[in-house]
């Protein structure tokens, strides 16, 4: 663990995301708390390819706010059926912003972990 992330939370968020994806987790320090990059995540026969990079923002104040949007990179959707995916530049690159959002986000059982996986569940079913 590097000294990007300032917070046990934070940390301990990190932690459980390199647990889950082994080898595939990146941290960049930013102001507003970390970016994350999770790579080679499966995002489903509704993409091309079919792999691609999950990055998003871990707050400063996690686990008090949900993460939110999410941000594809490496890969493109076949098709948008609805508005959670749009076509935005993110921290220079393409990238398809996604807008899902966790509305009843409750720090004592939710976790960055839980979200990071309902994601790509998410737009597996797209």
């Amino acid at each position: 663990m590097s000294s990007v992330v300032r917070s046990t939370e934070l940390a301990g968020a990190v932690e459980e995301l390199e647990a889950a994806f082994s080898g595939r987790v990146s941290v960049e320090p930013d102001p507003a708390g970390a970016v994350i990059q999770v790579t080679e995540v499966e995002l489903g026969p509704g993409w091309t390819p079919r792999r691609g990079t999950l990055s998003f923002m871990l707050p400063f104040h996690y686990p008090d706010a949900a993460i939110y949007p999410y941000h594809v990179t490496g890969a493109q959707p076949e098709r948008v059926t609805d508005g959670a995916l749009q076509p935005v530049t993110w921290r220079g690159a393409p990238a398809t912003q996604v807008s899902l959002r966790h509305n009843r986000w409750d720090p004592a059982n939710d976790t960055a972990l839980g979200s990071v996986l309902l994601t790509p569940a998410r737009l597996q079913s797209q």
